[in-house]
Parts: structure tokens; C-alpha cells; sequence
């Protein structure tokens, strides 16, 4: 009888060294799921920002190209203008039809701009606000941008036209369906009409 009282009070004894032991290793366990967790959550915040940094370097490439094409295009206008300017030269060079003689007081009134450059400056004022919608509507592509970032490319960065004018153009091209405004996350983002539809 004492026999058996032993080996139970041995096997209660182990039973409870046992359970010890299993609550260390659990106790552990937790501690190292805790770690796991926080060092997870980190890197969740870490990859939101890489993804945030990505997206401006996206908006300034974007902004880049866009800038690149703006200067292809004006060194193209200029190159043509310099050839025309040059043939409308040597057509004066060889031209035989006698000058008409202005007074000198007349002369000194006229505008030193030519016929070429005249209609060119007046092309450009006329045009130069269809210009700039049709820039809009390039920097903001087709999966649409932040509109502040667009703004900032816009108005501040590339100087294209002031604040109040980036603003009316985009009422403009709100009121003539080409663009939409949305709100996502707090921030104002904007979209082509036509590409949205589609998503």
C-alpha cells in the first residue's frame, strides 16, 4: 500500500513538472508570436511606404516625360520657324518688286515683330488654352493621379499657368465630361472619363 502511495505521489510529481515545462514552452511561444507579429506589422508599414515613394517617383517620371515632349515639340516649332524665317530671306534677297517708300516718322511706329512671328504669337494665344487642357489630360494618364501631385506638376513645378487658371481649365474639362473627380481615402483623385467607364 505504501508502495502504491509512492507511485502516485511520484506520478503527480511528474505529471506537475510536466505541465511546468509545457507552460514555459508556451510562454515562450507567445512571446516569440508577439515578436513575428510586431516585426510583420513593421515591414507592412515599411512595404506602404516603398509603395508611397514609388507612386511620387512614378508622378515625376511621368512628369519628366511629359516635360521631355513639351521641349521635342518647342525645338521643333523652332527649327521650322528658322527654316521659314531663312527661305522668306532669300525670297526678299531675290525679290525684284520695288520697295515702297515709307516716311521715316512711319517706319519708326511699326512693330519690329514680322508677319510669321505675328500670326505664330497670335496662333498661340488662341490656342494655348486647348494647349494646356490637352496637357492636363496627358499628365494625368490612364490610371489618373493625385490631384494635388497634378496641381504641383502643373502649376508649381513645370509653371504651365497659375493656380486659379490649372483650376478653371479643370471645370472646363468637368463640364465637358472629359475628366472625373473622386474621393478616395481623403485625397481628391482624378480620372480620364473614358478609361473609368471601362474600369
Amino acid at each position: 500500500m505504501d508502495d502504491f502511495r509512492e507511485q502516485v505521489r511520484l506520478g503527480f510529481k511528474a505529471c506537475k513538472t510536466d505541465i511546468e515545462n509545457l507552460k514555459a514552452e508556451n510562454s515562450v511561444l507567445r512571446d516569440r508570436f508577439f515578436l513575428v507579429e510586431q516585426e510583420n506589422k513593421s515591414l507592412k508599414e515599411e512595404n506602404k511606404k516603398i509603395y508611397l515613394e514609388i507612386s511620387d517617383l512614378k508622378a515625376e517620371i511621368r512628369g519628366l516625360a511629359i516635360a521631355l515632349d513639351y521641349i521635342k515639340e518647342f525645338n521643333q516649332k523652332q527649327i521650322a520657324s528658322s527654316k521659314i524665317k531663312s527661305l522668306d530671306e532669300i525670297k526678299n534677297e531675290f525679290s525684284f518688286t520695288p520697295e515702297v517708300q515709307i516716311p521715316l516718322k512711319q517706319k519708326s511706329n511699326l512693330p519690329k515683330m514680322d508677319t510669321y512671328d505675328a500670326l505664330l504669337a497670335f496662333k498661340a494665344k488662341a490656342n494655348k488654352r486647348e494647349l494646356l487642357k490637352q496637357k492636363i489630360m496627358s499628365m494625368i494618364g490612364e490610371n489618373g493621379i493625385n490631384l494635388s501631385e497634378l496641381k504641383f506638376m502643373f502649376v508649381e513645378h513645370f509653371k504651365y499657368c497659375s493656380k486659379a487658371s490649372f483650376y478653371n481649365y479643370l471645370k472646363e474639362l468637368e463640364i465637358e465630361r472629359v475628366v472625373k473627380i473622386e474621393r478616395e481615402n481623403s485625397k481628391n483623385f482624378i480620372y480620364l472619363m473614358n478609361l473609368r467607364k471601362e474600369i
